[in-house]
């Protein structure tokens, strides 16, 4: 019995444990970090009280002998709230200049990243600044983890152990770009273009090298495969799911130095993705050094897995399985993505006689249409649904007084099967 109280004693205890930001590691109560890959994180006294850090305590993180990916997360209380507040600061002191510090979001939602700036000078405190305005982030994570040098080998030693201190989350100066939509342009400055690059892929939107043919626009996106990398590419996240209700054939303007290469472009980020939720398929460039528009046919009846209407990210992979050698030969550009006929799905809204209002929202939104709604369903940023409400009319009220702050996407379907997203602000 004594036991047992001791435990529960410990339990309720451990609650009130629990940190938030920001974290400036001077309580007394428990920092509940987790290392992996051969990191360790401490808490220690401050061993270089000078500059811009003149705390009593801070934490220490020792990357392993061998350890490559090695760090550690600290998992807070709630989850980071994002909607407004997207610069985070933090303190860091290291044995080596040029070292970069991986600042990592992860938990109940799809992890984002941000690598910092190299670190200027050794063994002198300085600030760190990650902005994610312009990213694909969530409300849902409550886990911060931090990686030194990474996918560098440690050796244990004074010149693998790194100090960091004072994590803050504020607003920036500049405004939060909202996701984008199809169609793709990379014309806005108001919208971000978040890309991800993965196995030596580098990605990045230019003005326009080559304005001529069918493309003349502005600013395009330059892909890089790098020397030796097979499987390279990058994904760019949508605002929300991408509906292939009305339309099955997308259209995407490419350059590329060599003909007969080929793009693969593929759809994922459903949380049905691990089912074999994503779809894809190839396109022939049948011209170098000339813009040409590739179309890609997801109408076919041996496209396995079929297309769904939940997947919000673009995977776009050149030349898929060969050797990149990081050249002018391995260097593509694309443009203009979108459905070959049809509206996106903000203007199919207005084809389809759909209105939602108000718009920033309070504690109920109404929606209405020409003809019979069947169905409204409210999903977050990952496409995970919120609400669902069954209409059988022209116009419904939905109460969104359950729902918490933030970006949403409201899908309407019709009773005639057609369909459409939009996103909603929830005050």
């Amino acid at each position: 019995m004594k036991q047992l109280t001791l435990l529960v004693f410990l339990l309720l205890n451990c609650i009130g444990f629990a940190q938030n930001l920001p974290l400036d590691f001077e309580s007394s109560s428990p920092y509940p970090f987790t290392n992996f890959d051969g990191g360790v994180a401490t808490k220690i006294p401050n061993p270089t009280k000078t500059g811009i850090n003149t705390s009593a305590t801070v934490m220490q993180l020792v990357k392993g002998t061998g350890a490559t990916w090695a760090g550690s997360k600290i998992t807070l209380a709630t989850p980071i709230d994002l909607s407004t507040k997207r610069i985070f600061k933090v303190k860091v002191l290291s044995p080596v200049a040029g070292i970069k510090l991986l600042l990592k979001f992860e938990g109940a939602g799809a992890f984002f990243q941000k690598l910092s700036t190299p670190i200027t000078t050794a063994n002198v405190w300085e600030e760190l600044t990650f902005d994610f305005s312009a990213e694909a982030v969530n409300n849902l994570n409550n886990q911060v983890v931090f990686m030194f040098d990474f996918g560098t080998v440690g050796n244990g030693g004074p010149n693998s152990t790194y100090l960091f201190d004072d994590v803050t989350q504020s607003a920036g100066t500049e405004p939060i770009k909202d996701l984008p939509v199809l169609p793709l342009t990379f014309e806005s400055t108001s919208l971000a273009y978040p890309f991800a690059d993965f196995g030596g892929a580098a990605t990045s939107i230019i003005a326009n090298p080559f304005r001529s043919g069918i493309n003349q626009s502005a600013t395009v996106v330059k892909s890089i495969k790098n020397a030796g990398e097979t499987y390279a590419g990058s994904v760019i996240t949508m605002a929300g799911p991408i509906s292939f209700a009305n339309n099955k054939i997308v259209k995407v303007k490419v350059w590329a130095p060599v003909a007969g290469k080929k793009l693969k472009l593929k759809f994922e980020g459903s949380p049905t993705d691990f089912d074999y939720g994503a779809f894809e398929t190839d396109a022939v460039i049948s011209k170098a050094n000339e813009w040409v528009e590739l179309t890609f046919d997801y109408n076919s009846p041996t496209l396995f897995p079929p297309v769904n209407n939940n997947d919000n990210k673009i995977v776009f992979f050149f030349d898929f399985g060969t050797a990149g050698d990081g050249s002018v030969n391995s260097t593509y550009y694309f443009d203009d993505i979108a459905f070959s006929t049809g509206p996106s799905a903000v203007s199919s809204y207005q084809l389809l006689g759909l209105n939602l209002f108000p718009n920033p929202a309070n504690h109920q939104l109404t929606v209405s249409a020409q003809s019979e709604i069947s169905q409204v369903v409210v999903s977050n940023l990952l496409g995970q649904t919120i609400k669902t409400v069954t209409v059988n009319g022209l116009e419904k009220a939905i109460d969104l007084s359950s729902i918490s702050s933030g970006n949403y996407f409201v899908t309407v379907k019709l009773a005639d099967g057609q369909l459409s997203t939009k996103k909603i602000v929830k005050l």
